[in-house]
């Protein structure tokens, strides 16, 4: 047998093959760049070993997405791959080398190392469909970060330009932007009225902006403590932040509906009949995951984007230990602390079900009762909605196995 390591880079990987006595077969590492050029190189010299594609196996690390192309490939030619956790790589390193020794050739052998030993757990590559769903949902994520950087940029400048405004209107809101982008400044009132700011919202539905706020604007605008120093730039610098946070609220509405629509195709299946008709019908899995009193649709898009097939999971704990969704524990002799929740998982689904978890408490009286027992015991608030979002978890893992719609007698059981 022969064992493949392959070190991940960007424009290049590096290549150690060594066989079952842990013998180098190639001499010495070897570079292929990351083209269909250098995958085909990796192929020839694969097969200048053995045709026999059983002979081998291959492993790279999951770090990102520079390996994407080559593990399909490899996959695509009928090669035995495994993706590996880099956390166990780089431990299985220093237990080696005994000592924190990094570069792509070691890198590249250490894997090769591992695979023969077979002390590893291979990794998890999810199909396109869930693949398409973490893309846009971690492309959601992203344009929410920038946007609140732009906003923390609006603020900065409001600070000095009208800091009175902030109290008197939410900055972000339709109309508290809809007042910055006419009027970025507080001296930018000077030669306004009643009836100019009023017709602002004419075309805002819904707005209750009244007389009586035109005219408290106008008063705060007056007696600001801004100096009118650099207006003329500063407004320019408002303006420009406010175009480009529309700008991203307008991309988060078109990628929220796309995830929307590939949950809703999760939702359709389409079978063939013995007369070779294709039958498109409802799959009761994402409709059943939605009967949950406090999931909305965000949540189930962030669990399965970053999770894939839930069913993969052999257990409730295996599930909740890839999320991380416990503390971290120090024992020594008699001594015991438990520490802040652990940092394995993605933050992503944490953050979705701790948010998901705060919504129970309001729509979900099972899940509020779990909270309320949780801080009765002497739990802190954070600590009690980490509690339901485990138990959140459970539910949705225990849904998407069994396809049941929830149901509170199940789950909750005195």
């Amino acid at each position: 047998m022969n064992y493949v390591g392959i070190d991940v880079a960007k424009t290049f990987h590096v290549v150690s093959i060594v066989d079952e006595n842990e013998t180098r077969v190639i001499n010495k590492a070897f570079r292929i760049e990351n083209t269909i050029k250098g995958f085909k190189k990796l192929l020839k010299v694969l097969e200048s070993i053995s045709l026999n594609k059983d002979d081998f196996v291959l492993g790279l690390e999951a770090t990102g997405i520079y390996g994407e192309n080559l593990l399909e490939f490899l996959k695509s030619k009928g090669y035995n791959i495994k993706l590996l956790n880099p956390f166990q790589t780089s431990r299985y390193r220093e237990q080696r080398t005994m000592k924190k020794v990094k570069n792509d050739s070691i890198d590249s052998l250490i894997i090769a190392y591992l695979l023969n030993d077979g002390k590893y757990s291979s990794g998890y590559v999810t199909d396109d469909e869930y693949q398409s769903l973490r893309t846009l949902y971690r492309n959601r994520a992203s344009i929410q970060s920038d946007m609140k950087e732009v906003k923390k940029r609006i603020l900065t400048q409001i600070t000095v330009t009208f800091p009175e405004f902030e109290g008197f209107i939410k900055p972000f809101s339709v109309s508290g932007l809809a007042l910055l982008d006419k009027y970025p400044t507080a001296h930018h009132y000077k030669h306004s009225s009643v009836d100019r700011v009023i017709k602002l919202f004419r075309h805002i539905q819904g707005n209750n902006f009244n007389q009586d706020k035109a005219l408290r604007l106008l008063a705060l605008s007056k007696d600001s403590i801004y100096s009118g120093k650099a207006k003329d730039a500063r407004a320019i610098a408002i303006k420009s932040s406010i175009r480009l946070l529309k700008m991203y609220l307008g991309e988060l509405d078109i990628i929220e509906a796309e995830i929307l629509s590939l949950l809703d195709s999760k939702a359709m299946v389409t079978t063939v009949d013995a007369l070779g008709q294709e039958i498109t019908k409802s799959d009761t899995l994402i409709e059943n995951l939605k009967t949950i009193p406090g999931v909305a649709d965000k949540t189930i898009a962030a669990v399965l984007s970053e999770c894939g097939d839930l069913t993969r999971f052999p257990s409730i704990p295996k599930f909740i230990g890839y999320l991380g969704l416990f503390p971290t524990e120090n024992s020594s002799g008699k001594s015991k602390s438990v520490g802040h929740l652990s940092k394995r998982g993605s933050s992503l689904v944490k953050h979705a079900l701790y948010m998901s978890a705060v919504s129970c408490l309001i729509h979900n009286p099972q899940m509020k009762q779990l909270y309320d027992t949780k801080r009765s015991q002497g739990k802190s608030k954070k600590e009690s909605i980490i509690a339901v979002s485990r138990k959140l978890a459970t539910i949705i893992y225990s849904i998407f196995k069994y396809n049941t719609p929830y149901n509170p007698n199940r789950v909750f059981t005195n």
